[in-house]
């Protein structure tokens, strides 16, 4: 059964969002990031291919591909974020997300746990560095761009540093309900509109996708599968599968997918102030009759 996206808030161009492939800039960006991080968690699974998309993802890898594309094309390009993901996904820009499986970012969650030193310098970052959208004591995501640095002193033999102007970090409530089954209880409808406004459902109970969380540590943020499941209790961040996908999103200063939306927002709230002035204005002409 193929499942029915929700309706787009916006409709997105294309070129905005591309899927990583093995053309020249995707060549040279895989080749950088095995070079510079050679003996790493950070590697590839296809890196001799002449053409076809990128396969195999970890949060490691995403990031530093962000990084290698950004520096060899001198364009303002980011891996696609929770929220952007759902923008594509209502205006059916995404390549086969249905088959494939993407990483969308981290979780941090309140309690410590899995990857006890990045969650302990991630949380640390949080307070210092983004107190005014994030409250600890709440799960938190952490997305858009970073830079992975070797450092033994962390799990996988690497550190994340937070990039000035590129990196998100922001509370997810629902996030705080652990759910873990195939039931009702972690149900939500594709057309919640805080998808497109956060990356996340405003609530569970109902609907045609599933969302699994844990509670406690640091784990992946992966959209997968014919369900587009949201996925934030993986606590493994170095297993890659060949079946995951990049996209990422170059940006435009004049007309980015944030300016869109408030775009249609705006856009929204004057159909409505023009549809109640209407249905005013005929209410009127019915009390004269």
């Amino acid at each position: 059964m193929k499942l029915t996206q929700g309706q787009p808030l916006i409709q997105v161009n294309v070129p905005y969002i591309f899927q990583a492939q093995y053309d020249e800039p995707g060549r040279e960006a895989v080749k950088k990031i095995l070079s510079d991080y050679k003996n790493t968690n950070i590697r590839s699974f296809n890196q001799f291919l002449e053409k076809g998309p990128i396969k195999g993802s970890n949060p490691y890898f995403r990031f530093a591909l962000g990084n290698a594309y950004r520096e060899l094309t001198n364009q303002d390009v980011l891996p696609i974020n929770p929220k952007e993901s759902e923008i594509a996904l209502a205006n059916n820009t995404l390549t086969n997300p249905g088959e494939t499986y993407e990483e969308l970012g981290l979780l941090v969650y309140s309690n410590k746990g899995y990857n006890l030193v990045l969650w302990q310098h991630l949380r640390e970052i949080a307070k210092t560095q983004y107190k005014d959208s994030v409250d600890l004591e709440i799960p938190f995501v952490v997305t858009g761009l970073m830079k992975p640095v070797k450092d033994d002193k962390f799990e996988d033999g690497l550190r994340l540093d937070t990039i000035d102007g590129l990196t998100l970090m922001y509370n997810v409530p629902i996030l705080a309900q652990r759910t873990n089954r195939f039931d009702s209880v972690n149900k939500f409808d594709s057309e919640d509109p805080e998808l497109q406004r956060t990356g996340f459902p405003g609530k569970l109970g109902e609907g045609n996708r599933i969302l699994f969380t844990q509670n406690n540590g640091v784990h992946r943020l992966i959209r997968g599968g014919e369900g587009l499941y949201l996925y934030a209790r993986y606590g493994n961040l170095v297993t890659m599968h060949d079946d995951c996908r990049i996209h990422l999103v170059a940006k435009n200063s004049s007309r980015n997918l944030d300016e869109l939306v408030q775009q249609l927002e705006q856009e929204k709230l004057k159909q409505q102030q023009e549809l109640e002035t209407r249905y005013n204005q005929a209410l009127e002409i019915l009390k004269k009759r």
